[in-house]
């Protein structure tokens, strides 16, 4: 069980240390903000404590686009298909 997941200069956020209590946890906020990141990275952490993977290649393949396709990364306008960086 995770009880703390601690970022510095990781993606959306500067400094963050979220402290887990017992049982359920629920991650509120507007979209944009990093929920999706921290349960991502608390899955990379967690996963390697049974695979035989290092926390920097989980945490890469984590957050890897699906298809490794680099597409997946942009940003997209609500009038348009193309992306930007």
């Amino acid at each position: 069980m995770l009880e703390k997941i601690k970022f510095d200069k990781f993606t959306a956020f500067e400094k963050l240390e979220v402290k887990f209590s017992p049982g359920i946890n629920i991650l509120v906020g507007e979209n944009g903000t990093g929920k999706t990141h921290i349960l991502k990275a608390a899955y990379a952490a967690c996963d390697i404590a049974t695979s035989k993977r290092g926390f920097a290649e989980k945490i890469n393949n984590v957050f890897y686009p699906s298809e490794k396709q680099i597409g997946c990364l942009v940003k997209r306008s609500s009038v348009s298909s193309k992306g930007s960086l």
